[in-house]
């Protein structure tokens, strides 16, 4: 009798976790092959200092702010009436993260934001259109930013399913 109830323990408890582990689901990124890369060690090399050193803290603090904002795609830097400090402090914010895209190595401005994208995301909980909206900020700053060897990064922005 004893045995019975322990395998019919066991097999629930196994269903338990089977049915348990289903649910949870793992977002995994693959960075580009540095072996099929030609600029491999120089996007290496700025990661490494980027790690190092905390680069782009302005824009970091611009990513975050643009995805608390709830904006539409477009990086939007213009007069906000929501936030009464806003337009000159916000104006400010993207004049220093501006500048310090200036200061990177050309190849490294792609590399680095999408780097600080991934900081900023995982500082903090973040709905899935502010994630979405980290990377899409990322993405356009050097566009915005006039960036003269840049336009705008390739890296790919992270996708939700629907029913999240």
């Amino acid at each position: 009798m004893a045995n019975k109830l322990f395998l019919v323990c066991a097999a629930l408890a196994l269903c338990f976790l089977l049915t348990n582990a289903s649910i949870y689901r793992t977002i995994v990124e693959f960075d580009e092959d540095d072996a099929t890369n030609p600029i491999g060690p120089k996007v290496r090399k700025c990661q490494k200092e980027f790690q190092e050193e905390q680069h782009l803290r302005a824009c970091q603090r611009l990513m975050l702010q643009q995805a608390r904002q709830g904006r539409s795609d477009e990086l939007d830097v213009e007069d906000d009436m929501e936030n009464p400090q806003g337009p000159q402090q916000e104006k400010k914010l993207f004049q220093q993260c501006c500048n310090e895209l200036r200061q990177e190595e050309p190849y490294c401005v792609c590399p680095t934001l999408k780097q600080a994208a991934k900081a900023v995301r995982l500082q903090g909980q973040h709905q899935p259109m502010q994630v979405r909206k980290i990377f899409q900020t990322a993405k356009n700053l050097p566009k915005v930013c006039n960036i003269q060897e840049v336009d705008v990064c390739p890296f790919k922005i992270p996708s939700f399913p629907s029913y999240y």
